[in-house]
């Protein structure tokens, strides 16, 4: 992105921060100071493949292969993992990777296990996934990303798309990581998902060149995740486009209902439809990171 980007980019931040400190937050956060980036700051244009080893719930041995885009200089710097959507793959962020990492974030994008075709994550297969096992994966990934020396474990953050939207809200309500995860944003955050199943034949079922299991069906079922998702009791931003023909605008706003609408930053793209490109892809990536800036502070 150009130049003039990043310095609206940082205009927009600053004159955000005093909005920011009437949010919904912990009294103590508001007397801290919003971090500023030195002017010679320098990021990677190399990234490394990373990979998350861990055992799950059910004594798989899951392997997640993944990029990192890291800080050139030493220290600590605030973490977004991010979490793509059904059937695809740790490459699916390269915009907004960039724009995260210029602006002085690790990054990490992986492949969820089992969720793709010719994914690189080894241990799971497409029918042994399931929402709950990319929660896990995702729960392994935070673990790993806050122990990396260049992290400040503090300032985690988490972003999703579609199905990874989705399951970024899930792994945020969990108890034992939503008091640690600084704030979420999600690309319509595909909500919709166990309404879709709700009442289909548990079998695999193709879709979309890939496939849904049996595993996947019935683990959703009886999920209703706005009775979960509103566990997340710090910031969360959404961004949707008024076409989007997968994610119907109710989902959007339950789920602006059950986080409470004060905690909600909620983006409506008009003409934008379930993938954003163009112009909408500048708006959709400004905005996201806006929302991280103002959530940001300097250690």
């Amino acid at each position: 992105m150009k130049k003039q980007f990043w310095v609206l980019g940082a205009a927009l931040v600053f004159a955000f921060a005093g909005v920011c400190a009437g949010c919904n937050r912990e009294d103590n956060v508001k007397e801290k100071v919003l971090r500023e980036l030195p002017e010679d700051f320098k990021y990677e244009t190399d990234y490394d493949a990373h990979t998350v080893d861990y055992t799950d719930s059910e004594g798989k041995d899951i392997s997640l292969y993944g990029q990192l885009w890291a800080p050139k200089d030493e220290g600590k710097y605030p973490a977004i993992i991010l979490s793509h959507g059904f059937n695809g793959h740790y490459r699916d962020f390269p915009t907004e990777c960039e724009a995260f990492a210029a602006r002085g974030y690790v990054c990490y994008t992986f492949d969820f296990c089992g969720a793709q075709a010719n994914g690189m994550s080894e241990g799971r297969t497409a029918a042994e996934y399931t929402p709950f096992t990319m929660k896990e994966d995702l729960c392994a990934a935070v673990e790993n990303v806050s122990k990396l020396p260049n992290v400040d474990s503090s300032q985690i953050f988490l972003f999703g798309g579609s199905q990874g939207g989705f399951v970024t809200a899930l792994t945020a309500a969990d108890e034992a990581l939503k008091d640690r995860i600084a704030a979420i944003a999600m690309y319509f955050p595909a909500f919709n998902i166990p309404d879709d199943w709700r009442g289909k034949p548990e079998q695999d079922t193709p879709l979309m060149g890939y496939s849904i299991g049996a595993k996947f069906i019935q683990s959703v079922q009886e999920l209703d995740p706005f009775a979960v998702i509103g566990d997340f009791k710090k910031d969360v931003c959404i961004v949707w486009g008024d076409q989007d023909a997968l994610v119907a605008r109710k989902y959007i706003d339950n789920a602006v209902t059950a986080y409470g609408s004060a905690r909600v930053d909620l983006t409506v793209i008009p003409g934008a439809g379930h993938g954003f490109g163009g112009s909408a892809l500048t708006t959709a990536v400004e905005k996201v990171l806006k929302f991280f800036e103002a959530h940001t502070y300097e250690s």
